[in-house]
């Protein structure tokens, strides 16, 4: 059964600096309508926004156990936290403003490793918007290749954790 593209988000707000978490209604709602049923997630569907981050922190796990979606903590939940936003870059879906979430993340987390060259691009994509003609933080990037550059990226992080994919949800 398909589940919610936000599914990898949601299973990792535990590890997730200021996470959203209006968006776990949002994604109870979008499992609904994609045929999923259990109790907990009708109520977690049913909590009116804006929402308390401590009433969904305590309620969510036992939701995602009840869809047998298991909640990712380290590495996992940056993996597949930033995965959400990655998969948009690769199929050319709001570069930009998926790039700049992607760049936040990596900032809250002390710059993690795994999502670092986002952090990059972001900033050499800024270098060519404030007019500047190279930037120091992509080698072989310009103002004309900038977002295929991101794309190609993205796509290359998606092919070496696609592992991830296929073992965890």
């Amino acid at each position: 059964m398909k589940i919610s593209d936000l599914t990898y988000k949601v299973v990792a707000f535990a590890e997730i600096p200021d996470y959203d978490t209006d968006e776990c209604v949002d994604w109870a709602m979008e499992m609904i309508f994609l045929g999923h049923e259990t109790h907990s997630l009708l109520t977690l569907a049913g909590i009116n926004k804006p929402t308390n981050y401590f009433e969904i922190a305590e309620y969510l796990p036992k939701v995602l156990e009840s869809l047998k979606l298991k909640q990712m903590m380290g590495e996992n939940a940056v993996l597949s936290y930033c995965s959400y936003y990655i998969s948009k870059i690769a199929a050319s879906e709001n570069i930009r403003l998926n790039l700049a979430h992607v760049y936040k993340f990596c900032q809250a987390t002390d710059y993690d490793r795994l999502v670092y060259d986002f952090y990059l691009l972001h900033w050499a994509w800024d270098d060519f918007d404030y007019g500047q003609e190279y930037t120091y933080y992509w080698e072989n990037a310009s103002k004309d290749n900038i977002e295929s550059i991101t794309v190609e990226i993205a796509n290359k992080w998606i092919a070496k954790n696609e592992q991830f994919y296929i073992q965890h949800l």
